[in-house]
């Protein structure tokens, strides 16, 4: 009897066993599923365009979350909406960077702070994190500008502004005109045309007391072979060659070749008379291809030309660069995540997304050779050749403070409250005490 006993109880230990382990199972089933379900959102601050779309095709941040969805599906990305204004949306970021906040991992980075945040150390060192295959589709030029003390802080860009030449390339070959290369010529062009009709405007730019006129000066000051620093690192703003330039835009303005408005113009308000067809030329972002072949929006359609802005023979060729860059957060609690997100962003699916809806601009060099693209902007090519001109602003952690001084003393010059050497002088004691 005993034997028996043991081998039914021998029998027993297995469906014992199995009961228990169905037990557990059933019991831990919602917490394994949880788990296995559980997301890790990475949230991205720039400002309300990326909800926008001016083409045939996503906003960024749908295309972003669409593509990362696809290749990750545990990670959620949302968008923190910043400030529009540049001022706001750099003191938002600050704060948040001040205060060792993580509460975005990704953040849009305006060139004019890569010195700034890089000094501080606030964006985490992308050379070693991206994948090396991605870096190299990207465009290197545009990659060194969001390069601080040799460390890659962002990469870009996803939009950018390069400042180059429109100009009616209908009035131009009416009569007999190339399109200028140097500023003497363009000055003579417009003084010829304006000559046989002075209902025109020669030449619109913005100038009104802010960010836009340090972008349009940086043009002008390198077109007549300027520099912002000498090799001492001292201010060199009031050289012969920056002092020429800022006498030139006061001349355009006193020869009646850019109406005296412009000192209260910013970036759109310069755009009107070209895009009305009242102006020869016009120097602004390429942003303005897709408005300017509307025929609902513009009457010149099919009567421009985009070209690298006029240099003097001693200066060089010049368009402010401003492309955004996104680099990731030095605070943030998903470095990982974050790192995935960011590649995505800049793959060309992504990339490609981001050239139909919001512009030429982009980071991935597969944009300018793939065939949708290139049918909703035929004109790319005009876009490359001012790309070649791009100029970063200058390096310095105190690029917000120099800016102001910069737009204070060529604004007052060109509003005629003081000569260009005297308000270049100013702008260089200044600049020179404040970086002492």
């Amino acid at each position: 009897m005993l034997k028996i006993k043991n081998m039914c109880s021998k029998k027993l230990k297995v469906p014992v066993v199995l009961l228990a382990l169905t037990f557990l199972f059933v019991s831990f089933s919602p917490l394994m599923l949880h788990a296995k379900e559980e997301k890790t959102t990475v949230r991205i601050a720039y400002n309300n365009y990326f909800k926008k779309s001016f083409g045939p095709a996503d906003p960024p941040i749908e295309a972003i979350k669409k593509e990362v969805s696809k290749k990750y599906p545990n990670i959620e990305v949302e968008l923190n909406v910043t400030p529009l204004a540049l001022g706001k949306m750099h003191n938002q970021l600050v704060t948040w960077f001040m205060s060792e906040d993580s509460t975005v991992d990704i953040l849009g980075v305006h060139p004019v702070w890569m010195a700034e945040f890089g000094e501080a150390g606030w964006l985490l060192p992308l050379e070693d994190r991206i994948d090396k295959e991605l870096l190299d589709s990207l465009n290197q030029s545009y990659l060194e500008s969001h390069t601080y003390n040799g460390e890659l802080l962002g990469l870009g860009p996803w939009w950018g502004g390069i400042g180059g030449l429109y100009y009616r390339k209908d009035l131009l070959n009416e009569y007999g005109f190339e399109p200028p290369e140097t500023y003497s010529e363009l000055v003579e062009i417009a003084e010829t045309i304006l000559k046989d009709r002075p209902n025109l405007t020669g030449w619109t730019w913005p100038a009104m007391n802010d960010q836009v006129l340090v972008n349009r000066w940086g043009e002008f000051l390198r077109g007549f072979g300027g520099e912002y620093f000498n090799e001492d690192g001292r201010c060199a703003l009031n050289s012969d060659d920056g002092v020429e330039a800022l006498e030139f835009m006061n001349s355009l303005i006193e020869d009646g070749i850019t109406p005296r408005q412009v000192t209260n113009w910013k970036e759109a308000d310069s755009q009107v008379r070209f895009i009305n067809g009242d102006a020869i030329f016009h120097t602004g972002r390429q942003d303005l291809f897709l408005t300017l072949d509307n025929p609902e929006k513009s009457e010149v359609v099919d009567k421009w030309g985009f070209i690298p802005n006029p240099s003097q023979p001693d200066g060089a060729s010049t368009g402010f660069y401003e492309g955004w860059a996104f680099g990731i957060n030095r605070y943030t609690d998903v470095p990982e995540a974050a790192t995935k997100v960011l590649e995505v962003m800049f793959s060309l699916p992504v990339q490609k997304t981001f050239a139909l809806s919001q512009g030429p601009i982009q980071a991935h060099k597969g944009v300018y050779e793939d065939p949708d693209v290139l049918k909703h902007n035929p004109k790319l090519d005009q876009v490359l050749e001012v790309a070649k001109t791009a100029q970063p602003p200058f390096r310095s952690p105190n690029y917000p403070q120099i800016s102001d001084i910069l737009r204070e003393e060529i604004h007052a010059s060109l509003s005629g409250l003081r000569s260009s050497e005297k308000a270049l002088d100013d702008a260089c004691s200044r600049i020179d005490r404040m970086t002492e």
